[in-house]
Protein backbone atom coordinates (compact mmCIF):
# COMPACT_ATOMS: atom_id res chain seq x y z
CA UNK A 1 0.00 0.00 0.00
CA UNK A 2 1.23 3.49 -0.81
CA UNK A 3 0.96 6.39 1.63
CA UNK A 4 1.41 10.10 0.98
CA UNK A 5 3.98 11.73 3.29
CA UNK A 6 2.49 14.68 5.15
CA UNK A 7 5.25 15.76 7.52
CA UNK A 8 8.04 14.64 9.81
CA UNK A 9 8.18 15.70 13.44
CA UNK A 10 11.57 15.66 15.17
CA UNK A 11 11.20 15.35 18.94
CA UNK A 12 13.47 15.23 21.94
CA UNK A 13 11.80 12.80 24.32
CA UNK A 14 12.81 12.50 27.95
CA UNK A 15 11.86 10.74 31.13
CA UNK A 16 8.69 12.81 31.60
CA UNK A 17 5.83 11.77 29.31
CA UNK A 18 4.87 14.16 26.53
CA UNK A 19 1.81 14.22 24.31
CA UNK A 20 1.88 14.39 20.52
CA UNK A 21 -1.38 15.05 18.70
CA UNK A 22 -1.42 13.09 15.45
CA UNK A 23 -5.19 13.53 14.92
CA UNK A 24 -5.91 9.99 13.65
CA UNK A 25 -3.35 10.24 10.86
CA UNK A 26 -1.16 7.29 10.05
CA UNK A 27 2.32 7.39 11.51
CA UNK A 28 5.64 5.61 11.63
CA UNK A 29 8.07 6.20 14.47
CA UNK A 30 11.86 5.99 14.49
CA UNK A 31 14.05 5.97 17.61
CA UNK A 32 17.41 7.48 16.63
CA UNK A 33 18.81 7.21 20.15
CA UNK A 34 21.88 5.04 20.64
CA UNK A 35 20.92 3.94 24.14
CA UNK A 36 17.40 5.01 25.17
CA UNK A 37 14.28 2.93 24.72
CA UNK A 38 11.22 4.96 23.73
CA UNK A 39 7.76 3.90 24.91
CA UNK A 40 4.50 5.00 23.34
CA UNK A 41 0.76 4.49 23.62
CA UNK A 42 -2.55 6.06 22.64
CA UNK A 43 -3.58 8.37 25.47
CA UNK A 44 -7.20 9.10 24.54
CA UNK A 45 -8.70 5.82 25.76
CA UNK A 46 -7.93 6.34 29.47
CA UNK A 47 -6.08 9.67 29.71
CA UNK A 48 -3.01 8.06 31.28
CA UNK A 49 0.54 9.07 30.42
CA UNK A 50 2.87 6.50 28.91
CA UNK A 51 5.28 4.66 31.21
CA UNK A 52 7.70 1.79 30.72
CA UNK A 53 5.03 -0.44 32.27
CA UNK A 54 2.07 0.51 30.04
CA UNK A 55 3.76 1.57 26.77
CA UNK A 56 4.96 -0.23 23.68
CA UNK A 57 8.77 -0.29 23.55
CA UNK A 58 10.76 0.97 20.56
CA UNK A 59 14.40 0.01 21.26
CA UNK A 60 17.42 2.16 20.36
CA UNK A 61 17.87 2.48 16.60
CA UNK A 62 14.52 0.84 15.79
CA UNK A 63 11.84 1.84 13.31
CA UNK A 64 8.19 0.78 13.48
CA UNK A 65 7.50 -1.68 10.71
CA UNK A 66 3.86 -0.84 10.08
CA UNK A 67 1.67 2.24 9.97
CA UNK A 68 -0.57 2.88 12.98
CA UNK A 69 -3.12 5.58 13.74
CA UNK A 70 -3.80 7.44 16.94
CA UNK A 71 -5.34 10.66 18.13
CA UNK A 72 -2.93 11.59 20.92
CA UNK A 73 0.29 9.68 21.46
CA UNK A 74 1.96 9.71 24.84
CA UNK A 75 5.74 9.20 24.62
CA UNK A 76 8.43 8.70 27.25
CA UNK A 77 12.04 7.51 27.09
CA UNK A 78 14.33 5.61 29.42
CA UNK A 79 16.82 8.53 29.27
CA UNK A 80 16.70 12.25 28.60
CA UNK A 81 17.06 13.65 25.09
CA UNK A 82 16.06 10.63 22.99
CA UNK A 83 15.89 11.67 19.31
CA UNK A 84 12.53 10.48 17.98
CA UNK A 85 11.08 11.04 14.51
CA UNK A 86 7.42 10.67 13.69
CA UNK A 87 6.50 10.38 10.03
CA UNK A 88 2.87 11.37 9.49
CA UNK A 89 1.24 9.91 6.39
CA UNK A 90 -2.12 10.18 4.64
CA UNK A 91 -3.74 6.76 4.80
CA UNK A 92 -6.81 7.82 2.80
Amino acid sequence: MNYKIETVRALSVGTVAQDVNVNYRGFLMQNLSDTATVYFREKDADGKDCTAQNGFALPPGAVQERVYTAHTLSLVASAAGADVRILLVDIG
